[in-house]
């Protein structure tokens, strides 16, 4: 027999071998709680809590935990400050200097005194909102802002511009637009560019006041001032004229006696008065002289027998 015919046999004969066939094993069915915790390992939200927030949790704790221990407190409080002075002694960190770009000499002392800066100062010591919030404090400035730049603390004002003079209980302000106090000075000279108003009040009422002062602009130097009465409308003060405005609508009166002023000069007659406060009829009151004049041609009339 060749040993190919051998090799042949051999396969065939293994092949013929009998195959142990082991019986197939019975599967258990899951239990209602496997099943159910199965599903609920599906859900997004229960993994997120065990993978996650539960970790987490136990995290914050222990931190928690150890935060209530003084001597872990103090060590972590310690290693801060040690750090933290580090850290703000870098010259990068040191202001060397103020500069306040705009503004008169005067406003910038004010702000240099009130914001009592002990130079070098490390930027970390200073808190830049809280010298906002003292250098929008002063009367003169309507905003500020404070920022650090290489060694600098750079304060931007914008200043309060006066717009009137206020003398108020033998006081004497200046107010910006809106009524608010700008500084003080000692007599109304100091700024007598500015128009005046007179009167408790008269701070509160600067819409009007502006827009009245627009109205005689045309009179010029003639115009002394306004007088707030009772703090509820306006006398306006000219040189041998007052006039009276009512409560409401002062600006349109004062309109109407501009346009009799145009029409018949008014102002410029033996006048001393003009009461517009009844919308219905104009008072005129005579200055003395004509009230001399008038009773003596009264006197004169009656006289004659007329």
């Amino acid at each position: 027999m060749s040993l190919v015919a051998e090799r042949r046999d051999m396969v065939v004969a293994h092949d013929l071998a009998p195959v142990k066939i082991e019986p197939k094993r019975k599967e258990r069915p899951p239990s209602k709680l496997g099943y159910r915790l199965e599903r609920l390992w599906l859900t997004h939200w229960f993994r997120a809590l065990v993978q996650v927030w539960m970790p987490l949790f136990a995290l914050l704790l222990a931190i928690y935990g150890g935060w209530q221990s003084p001597t872990v407190s103090g060590w972590v409080v310690a290693q801060y400050q040690a750090l933290r002075t580090t850290v703000a002694a870098r010259p990068e960190l040191m202001v060397e200097q103020v500069e306040i770009p705009v503004g008169s000499a005067d406003l910038q002392r004010q702000i240099l005194g009130i914001m009592a800066l002990e130079l070098p100062v490390s930027v970390l010591d200073t808190d830049l909102a809280a010298l906002r919030a003292t250098v929008e404090g002063l009367a003169a400035v309507k905003s500020a802002s404070v920022r650090f730049e290489d060694g600098v603390l750079e304060v931007v004002i914008v200043e309060r511009v006066p717009a009137m003079v206020w003398r108020s209980l033998n006081r004497i302000y200046l107010l910006d637009e809106g009524g608010i106090r700008v500084a003080e000075v000692p007599r109304r000279m100091v700024r007598a560019d500015l128009p005046l108003v007179v009167g408790e009040g008269a701070d509160k009422a600067m819409p009007s006041a502006r827009e009245i002062f627009d109205i005689v602009a045309p009179l010029g130097r003639r115009v002394l001032g306004l007088v707030r009465m009772g703090e509820r409308r306006w006398d306006v003060v000219l040189k041998g004229n007052v006039v009276m405005l009512p409560a409401m609508g002062g600006p349109d009166a004062m309109r109407q006696v501009m346009a009799m002023q145009a029409a018949n000069n008014v102002l410029d007659r033996d006048v001393s008065l003009i009461d517009m406060r009844d919308e219905n009829r104009v008072i005129l009151r005579l200055n003395e002289d004509a009230l001399i004049a008038l009773r003596g041609a009264r006197a004169r009339l009656n006289g004659d027998g007329v």
